[in-house]
């Protein structure tokens, strides 16, 4: 005889992971987009320590003095086609070379350019850019020996403004 085979019964425990994991991806796409946001255009274009808004202010105000709790700065804004060291940036910078000086750590400054037709020019003012960086640390007493410029170049349309006018500093 035929055994009528009942249907599988529902695993709540298996309907919850599903749920979960569904969640999860539901954040990670949400992270992904705001992550992907840019900055407001009426953003200030400067040298900007990556800070609560408060220090931010207190360093940004010209005058101020710079406390050893500012945060180092991480990157140097440059107006875009210039090589001119940012208003208010060797303040930063002096806080830097500090920070670096007193650590084993080496110094890298990275700077990216495009490929392409503006290639040649390009690559000369992201040179420009970590020169005058570089000057500017070494004027504030760091070893040039402790420093490691990199130009990365960059495929076209790969780039956006914002960081083709910046240059990264790290302390390794």
């Amino acid at each position: 005889m035929s055994e009528q085979k009942k249907p599988p019964q529902s695993n709540s425990s298996r309907t919850v992971v599903i749920v979960a994991v569904a969640v999860l991806i539901v954040v990670a796409i949400a992270g992904i987009v705001l992550a992907g946001r840019k900055a407001p255009p009426d953003a200030p274009v400067a040298t900007a320590p990556t800070a609560p808004a408060a220090t931010a202010s207190a360093a940004s105000t010209p005058g101020a003095p710079a406390s050893p709790t500012d945060a180092l700065p991480k990157e140097v804004v440059f107006a875009a086609g210039s090589d001119k060291l940012p208003a208010g940036a060797n303040e930063g910078l002096a806080r830097f070379a500090d920070a670096a000086r007193s650590s084993a750590s080496s110094v890298r400054l990275s700077a990216r350019f495009l490929t392409g037709e503006n290639k040649a020019r390009d690559s000369e003012l992201a040179k420009a850019r970590t020169g005058a960086i570089h000057h500017a640390l070494t004027a504030n007493g760091l070893s040039g020996g402790k420093m490691q410029v990199e130009l990365i170049e960059m495929p076209a349309g790969t780039v956006t403004p914002e960081m083709a006018n910046r240059v990264d500093l790290t302390l390794r």
